[in-house]
């Protein structure tokens, strides 16, 4: 009976901590959405941020794997990098088809990017083609730490003008929910992938560890 109270008082801690890291773990990102009217068309200024657990060589893997895009990032239905003959050696051209959910409404988008790397920091993305009157988007990587450990802070920027109706009343809040689900499956993906992207070698199950 006297060993309950110290038992208690040990296992606390580390069911705090463990609290404290699963909290960390499931921080859902944090995006803003501006929109102003401009020339008669609606525009969108994003601002947002996710932390990752997984280093930036990891980080810059998942956001450069251009043809991979697709089989994580939500409405994202194609994405591969396309012939660019006379790019510069951190140039890409991309071309992507996804589409958005207003309601009852889906609406293909359709995109042709000039992509430009800053390795291992920056992205930069710009409208070559397709049905965006305007679109300029970028990734920010940076190594940060938090409550349980080290890691990559994401930030996401753009700036986007859709050649669609996109509904006036909803349009901010339909923006944040699907950036917010692209940014929680990137950081997933990126996760998931950390052990192999760090060249470390995940324990097998015939291990009993």
């Amino acid at each position: 009976m006297k060993i309950r109270p110290v038992l208690f008082a040990f296992l606390l801690p580390c069911a705090l901590a463990a609290a404290a890291a699963d909290t960390a773990a499931q921080a859902p990102p944090r995006v803003s959405v501006a929109t102003s009217r401009v020339d008669g068309r609606t525009e969108f200024d994003v601002r947002a941020e996710a932390f990752a657990r997984t280093d930036m060589a990891g980080a810059w893997k998942v956001l450069t794997g251009y043809d991979r895009l697709a089989e994580f990032v939500p409405r994202l239905s194609s994405s591969r990098a396309l012939p660019f003959p006379d790019a510069a050696a951190n140039e890409h051209l991309v071309e992507q088809h996804g589409y958005a959910q207003f309601l009852f409404i889906r609406q293909p988008i359709d995109l042709v990017l000039r992509v430009r790397e800053q390795p291992v920091s920056a992205i930069d993305m710009t409208l070559q083609s397709g049905n965006m009157r305007k679109y300029h988007a970028r990734w920010e990587l940076a190594p940060q730490d938090d409550a349980a450990g080290p890691g990559v802070l994401l930030r996401y920027t753009s700036l986007l003008s859709p050649d669609f109706y996109v509904p006036g009343l909803f349009g901010g809040a339909l923006m944040r929910r699907d950036l917010a689900a692209m940014l929680e499956a990137v950081v997933r993906e990126m996760e998931r992938a950390a052990p192999a992207a760090a060249g470390v070698q995940a324990p097998s199950l015939q291990d009993g560890k």
